[in-house]
């Protein structure tokens, strides 16, 4: 076999048991995962797993990190659309909906509990692209006139702060309520609370046809 041969093996390979620890751990958690397990299901030795992953806190920390860049992406793609403020904001929480509606109470959990270090990582990464992409968006939707005159920073700040308490599996689960029903519910109450009576209205035209 070739050196590019190889190369392509292991690519595919690595590719397998990121992909299928992403779908496995996200819906499951992955504390009570063990390596083996992993290797029986992807029906390839815990050797080949090793090679491209030299732990299991190593494939966690590729899960998360793989997935960020994913975030990261879409993120950038509202930041750089020409719609006005109020669709751009749509499609920012049909993101924040997406990517909450896959991760499991155990997942969230495991990583709090487990690896503090990287849900602070996790944590930082996405206050700050909410604070960039939202400042975005307010700014504009005070020039829109659709957004009231108060300060940019503090509308940001609550809205992320919201957020963070909300997507909290203690939260939810007192609640009875999924991620995508808290996130939808805050962000409609939030986002009405901000809009001037002409964005209001524009609100209520798009709202559920765009998020539901």
């Amino acid at each position: 076999m070739g050196k590019a041969s190889r190369g392509q093996k292991n690519d595919f390979e690595k590719q397998k048991i990121l992909f299928f620890s992403s779908e496995k751990f996200m819906r499951e958690g992955f504390y009570k995962t063990s390596m083996d397990s992993l290797a029986t299901e992807l029906q390839m030795s815990k050797k080949t797993i090793y090679k491209h992953f030299s732990s299991k806190e190593e494939l966690v920390e590729t899960v998360v990190k793989s997935f960020m860049t994913q975030v990261k992406d879409k993120i950038n793609s509202v930041i750089e659309e020409e719609d006005n403020s109020l669709i751009r904001a749509f499609h920012l929480f049909e993101i924040m909906i997406e990517v909450t509606t896959k991760f499991s109470d155990k997942w969230i959990k495991d990583i709090r509990i487990h690896l503090p270090e990287l849900w602070e990582t996790i944590d930082e990464f996405r206050t700050k692209r909410a604070y960039a992409v939202l400042g975005s968006i307010i700014q504009q939707g005070q020039k829109e006139g659709i957004i009231i005159e108060k300060p940019a920073d503090l509308i940001i700040h609550l809205y992320v702060t919201a957020m963070r308490s909300i997507v909290n599996p203690d939260f939810l689960y007192y609640q009875k309520m999924s991620y995508k029903e808290a996130i939808q519910d805050t962000f409609e109450i939030l986002f009405n609370g901000i809009l001037t009576p002409n964005g209001r209205k524009q609100f209520k035209k798009s709202f559920y046809t765009v998020l539901k």
